[in-house]
């Protein structure tokens, strides 16, 4: 039950981060005054919603250690880029739950 509570959670921070870049680029292109808090919560949600997938990445038995590599790299590179493709193209492989809400 704690893992699945872990799974929801992970995809839950990258949406709202996701969100907040978008709010936040918007903003700042309107010059609204609090345009700047507005992305530095994005920033602080994408952190967290890394550190979940790291640790998916990580712990999971179903890849080998050329791809937890790649993987790693590619998420901490290409930030919300690489979340979108780790969430609807692999994350599926790397925790191996089938049937579940996306």
């Amino acid at each position: 039950m704690k893992l699945m509570n872990l799974f929801h959670q992970t995809k839950e921070a990258f949406l709202f981060s996701l969100v907040f870049y978008i709010i936040g680029i918007l903003l700042l292109t309107l010059k609204v005054s609090f345009a700047p808090f507005i992305f530095s919560v994005s920033l602080l949600i994408s952190l967290i919603w890394v550190f979940m997938v790291l640790r998916e990445i990580m712990l999971s038995p179903y890849i080998d250690p050329s791809e937890r590599i790649m993987l790693t790299l590619f998420i901490v590179f290409l930030n919300i880029i690489g979340g979108i493709v780790y969430f609807y193209f692999i994350r599926e492989r790397v925790i191996q739950q089938k049937g579940t809400k996306k």
